[in-house]
């Protein structure tokens, strides 16, 4: 950690966050939470005043390594939202992204606010890359439907990634909480302004294909849908189960005894179907696209779009190796 970091008391509030997080992790948000406040509360003319206030006891002014330093100092205004910081993540867990507020996603600036799912590394890899499948193609104007979309992470990194009059995607989540914020990201991200929309719709509902139909014709379904099984959310740290919305982690009821997690799954393959994505004319793109928890859950995804008319899926593995995106293709 760079020593200006280590200045006054910051020691205590490292040892706090180690005990918490272990020596390395601590090093690392204390960081990134004291270049956050010196972003979001700056002190920019703390070094002036220092040196109006010596120059007026006819002292000599500082030097350039005294002036550089007083501008690295934190404010008590800075100290106070510090020392809130690290009390709340470590005695109450609050993630390390509610605490700072923002997350970058792709090219997209994202807002991050407790209960709506954060959003993951796993999932802004496969965003990017199906965003370079779609542009490879270049099949004109793709109308996409963004289940599950939580922030908007998925919505807004891909179109803020592909060319301008590319894509349209809708995003839609059953959560006020969720829509709410997706659309503060809207507004974040001009570039994606003209290629997103979000609304609140509850995929679940008798009729919900034939509204999304009434809209028009769709190229693609993506989801990262609630995917954890009963037993993996009993597991879940803290940091997630306390704070983030359980209904974006587990399908269904927590204390279902179905412990696939792979309900939503299924009737997004369904949704998929009566929206016309099993069928019409063949091309490289798939036309489902979803987030899974592992290899666990490969065989029953891929089951589901085969029985719902997907006679082509293929399984992308995260950077860690994991299985993490299965996709359903319509070949002739």
């Amino acid at each position: 950690m760079p020593r200006s970091v280590l200045n006054n008391t910051v020691i205590p509030l490292l040892r706090q966050l180690t005990k918490k997080l272990g020596p390395q992790q601590a090093k690392n948000e204390l960081r990134w939470m004291a270049d956050h406040v010196r972003k979001a509360i700056p002190t920019k003319h703390t070094a002036e005043h220092a040196t109006s206030a010596r120059l007026w006891r006819d002292q000599p002014a500082p030097s350039a390594e005294e002036t550089e330093a007083a501008s690295k100092r934190f404010s008590s205004v800075q100290w106070a939202w510090l020392r809130q910081a690290v009390h709340d993540r470590v005695e109450t867990n609050k993630p390390l992204q509610y605490i700072l507020g923002t997350q970058p996603f792709g090219n997209a600036s994202l807002l991050t606010r407790a209960p709506v799912l954060i959003p993951r590394w796993e999932t802004e890899e496969w965003v990017l890359k199906l965003s370079d499948m779609i542009r490879a193609e270049n099949t004109g104007l793709l109308n996409i439907l963004d289940a599950c979309t939580g922030s908007g992470c998925v919505a807004l990194g891909l179109a803020c990634a592909l060319p301008r009059e590319s894509v349209h995607i809708t995003g839609v989540d059953v959560s006020h909480d969720a829509c709410d914020l997706a659309i503060e990201n809207l507004l974040r991200n001009k570039k994606a302004k003209q290629a997103v929309e979000f609304q609140r719709l509850d995929l679940n509902e008798q009729g919900v294909a034939s509204e999304l139909k009434s809209r028009g014709m769709w190229d693609m379904v993506v989801a990262n849908p609630p995917y954890v099984t009963p037993n993996e959310y009993a597991e879940l740290d803290p940091d997630v189960k306390d704070w983030e919305d359980v209904r974006a982690l587990v399908p269904g009821d927590p204390m279902d005894v179905d412990q696939s997690g792979l309900s939503f799954v299924v009737r997004l393959a369904q949704l998929a179907r009566e929206l016309g994505l099993a069928g019409g004319e063949s091309t490289n793109l798939p036309r489902l696209v979803v987030e899974i928890g592992g290899a666990h859950q490969v065989d029953g995804a891929r089951q589901a779009m085969h029985d719902n008319g997907f006679n082509l899926t293929e399984v992308w593995k995260d950077m860690a190796g994991i299985d993490r995106v299965v996709l359903g293709y319509h070949k002739t």
